[in-house]
């Protein structure tokens, strides 16, 4: 039987939400999964527990004062994920499809050189550089990827 680490859609319309499942290849998108590995969200959304200032819909703000509201208003994308589970899933075969793969190498889960590797994952020399000056705590299951709006 072989396995797929992928996306599974949920959500509506033109607001989705993915968990990423381990799936029977044969499976279709919404099939029963495996096992759920987590939640990604696309859409970039203000954290929870942020207030929106006043004057952050004031439109004649001048200078200095306009980039501090545009600092205070940062939206991110959320990933929710088992690290565990997904290692457990990649180390007995199961194979990840090319966005998993690029969620997995941006949230630290797949260093480079790994055996996924495409042309769009970053070169071993820049990753090595950085994450010799990171500490070697394992990575979080929570982990946000900000973005400007």
């Amino acid at each position: 039987m072989p396995v797929r680490i992928r996306l599974a859609r949920y959500g509506f319309k033109k607001n989705p939400l993915y968990h990423i499942v381990a799936i029977n290849s044969k499976r279709p998108r919404e099939g029963k999964p495996l096992e759920t590995l987590g939640i990604y969200d696309p859409i970039p959304r203000l954290r929870k527990g942020i207030i929106i200032p006043s004057e952050a819909n004031v439109f004649d703000l001048k200078g200095q004062e306009q980039t501090k509201t545009k600092e205070l208003i940062k939206k991110e994308k959320e990933i929710k994920w088992d690290i565990n589970r997904i290692n457990y899933w990649l180390s007995v075969g199961a194979q990840p499809t090319r966005t998993v793969v690029k969620l997995l190498e941006r949230g630290g889960v797949l260093k480079t050189p790994h055996k996924w590797q495409h042309t769009w994952s970053p070169e071993p020399s820049t990753i090595s550089s950085s994450s010799s000056s990171a500490s070697s705590s394992l990575p979080t299951t929570k982990q946000t990827i900000s973005q400007q709006s």
